[in-house]
């Protein structure tokens, strides 16, 4: 998260894409001559750029009437500009769309439905309805999958051995965790390293905590869908990890901004970051050691399934782009064939696609068939795919959850206070 922009900027800038959104100036016409320029925009790691820099150079290679213009980031700010440049009316032509965004983008009339180009120019017909249900908002299609991934748990095995200890089964219990990094902070924590990330303001984690006692972030109609005494619970545990030495203190906490080598693991001050089975990739193109994916922490006993398949991230077309067949023809480059797919690999996740995933497993190499393994392992103990977010809510979970956090961590306010702040700004977060 990007501490530079204030949380009152932060507003505002969200509340334009509103504004925008509700323009019902059309695009421009057409240029008639020359390729069709395009741009393309996503957050990731350095090796994501790489790949899909080449995916995209072998698309232009074979449509010599498109060009494609790039934009990229890590996570960090990527929002931002995103919201700025939808609100002066110059988005990106295709947008690598998160999850936790898509329903706000969409319903704020920011993106494109793609159902009326498929399947003439969007052929999808290997994609299975669970795996498209992620990019549609009120039963239209708004993005497409770009990879299925799940909640994992990197974890450095070298470093686990190193100590001693070994990566416990599947069944880790959150309590099992605590002890676990308790342990190994009691061990290492002289030498600068820890149990794993201090992770109260990770959403994903929460979410998976919340999920496992029958609440989710959100409900149905775009309220908050937990209470109070659940969050103070929340920061209770994290906060008890950090003062047994469990996590990285708070300060270098707030420094694994933007891309993942500056994580915990990636950086070694942590044994275990909480992240997604397709980050296994950007983690092992940063750290040589032996790296791992484990289900996150478990429930207490029948407790619901925490976890889901969901897609890692979409990818969506403006709603002001001139050139929407030749911004779904990329998508469907990117995504549908075997060989343009085959430089993307299964960073972004495993590929939707049957006959591309078909094409791709035999061949992936050693981190890859880690990722295909863990996302087959858990498909059986995953619970369904939540509703997307509402309006503001990516900005309560990437946002308002983080100040809370933040706050908790470093001493500026009790826990109780943090939760109160935090309800207060959900709520105007979500009546924008």
């Amino acid at each position: 998260m990007d501490g530079r922009l204030s949380r009152r900027n932060f507003l505002s800038v969200v509340a334009l894409v509103g504004v925008s959104g509700c323009d019902k100036d059309e695009p421009g016409p057409a240029p008639n001559s020359g390729p069709k320029t395009i741009q393309m925009s996503w957050w990731g790691s350095t090796d994501r750029h790489r790949r899909t820099q080449e995916a995209l150079d072998a698309f232009t290679k074979r449509h010599a009437d498109i060009k494609v213009t790039t934009q990229f980031s890590g996570w960090d700010g990527y929002w931002e500009k995103l919201a700025t440049q939808t609100a002066g009316g110059n988005p990106p032509d295709v947008i690598q769309m998160d999850y936790s965004y898509i329903g706000e983008y969409a319903r704020r009339g920011s993106l494109r439905a793609l159902d009326d180009l498929v399947p003439k120019v969007l052929n999808l017909a290997d994609f299975s309805a669970e795996a498209l249900a992620g990019g549609k908002i009120d039963n239209k299609l708004y993005g497409v999958n770009a990879g299925i991934n799940s909640m994992a748990l990197i974890a450095n095995l070298t470093l686990l051995k190193q100590t001693g200890l070994e990566l416990p089964d599947q069944t880790m219990t959150w309590a099992g965790f605590a002890d676990l990094t308790k342990t190994i902070g009691t061990k290492s924590s002289s030498s600068g390293v820890y149990g794993c990330e201090y992770a109260a303001y990770d959403g994903a984690a929460l979410e998976c905590w919340l999920r496992q006692r029958g609440k989710e972030l959100f409900t149905l109609d775009g309220a908050i869908g937990f209470t109070a005494p659940d969050l103070a619970e929340w920061f209770a545990f994290w906060e008890d990890l950090r003062k047994a030495k469990g996590t990285v203190p708070a300060d270098v906490q707030a420094t694994a901004v933007g891309d993942v080598q500056n994580t915990m693991v990636a950086r070694k001050k942590a044994m275990f970051d909480f992240a997604h089975s397709n980050q296994l990739t950007a983690y092992s193109s940063i750290v040589k050691d032996e790296l791992a994916l484990h289900m996150y922490p478990q429930g207490p006993a029948g407790s619901r399934p925490g976890q889901y398949l969901k897609p890692s991230q979409l990818m969506s077309v403006s709603a002001r782009t001139r050139y929407p067949m030749e911004s779904a023809k990329l998508i469907g480059a990117l995504l549908t064939d075997p060989e343009i797919a085959a430089i993307l690999g299964s960073e972004r996740g495993i590929p939707p696609s049957r006959g591309v995933r078909g094409a791709l497993k035999p061949k992936a190499n050693p981190v890859e068939q880690k990722t295909y393994d863990y996302v087959e392992s858990v498909g059986d103990k995953v619970g369904g795919l939540p509703p997307p977010a509402p309006l503001g809510g990516g900005e309560v979970v990437n946002k308002v959850l983080t100040f809370a956090g933040q706050q908790v961590s470093f001493g500026k306010v009790t826990i109780d206070q943090a939760v109160a702040r935090f309800f207060e700004d959900a709520a105007t977060a979500l009546k924008k």
